[in-house]
Parts: C-alpha cells; sequence; structure tokens
C-alpha cells in the first residue's frame, strides 16, 4: 500500500508496512515453535482462543477447515459435559 502525499510521508509508509510484514513473520514463526510439541487438539483451542478463524488454524495445524470446525466441535461438547458434571 502506498499513499503519496510528500516524499518523506511516502517512504514512512512503505517502512510501516515492511515493520508489520517482519513483525508478522516473525510473531507466525514464535506461534509455529511454541505449537510445535503440542497436540493437535491443544493447537487447536489455542489458536480458536487467540482469535483465529478455521481456515487459518487449518493452515497453521496442516488441516482441512473442515476437520479442523469438527475437532473445535468435539472440543465444545466435551467442554459441556465437563461443566455438567461439576
Amino acid at each position: 500500500m502506498r499513499f503519496r502525499i510528500s516524499e518523506s510521508m511516502e517512504c514512512y509508509v512503505e517502512k510501516e508496512n515492511k515493520a508489520n510484514g517482519s513483525l508478522e513473520r516473525t510473531l507466525r514463526a514464535l506461534l509455529l515453535v511454541s505449537l510445535d510439541s503440542m497436540k493437535q487438539r491443544q493447537q487447536i483451542m489455542i489458536l480458536d482462543k487467540a482469535g483465529f478463524g478455521q481456515s487459518e488454524i487449518a493452515e497453521i495445524v496442516g488441516s482441512t477447515p473442515n476437520a479442523v470446525s469438527v475437532r473445535h466441535a468435539e472440543i465444545r461438547k466435551e467442554a459441556r459435559e465437563r461443566r455438567k458434571t461439576r
């Protein structure tokens, strides 16, 4: 994305976009490393709580959005059952 208000403003926006891309890559790498030792179920729970969508979760955990949706429904059902027994 480039805006041209002035030469200096254009450079600022371009640098900002590069920094955001770099930060995004760094955060993604950190996320992947932290999830590596977890089972897929735990990964889905954490990513869901972090606000990722089904498609994003599927891409990260190496699955399909449909499979993630099914697994997520199972997790929610088990959580409801645990709350009922308390």
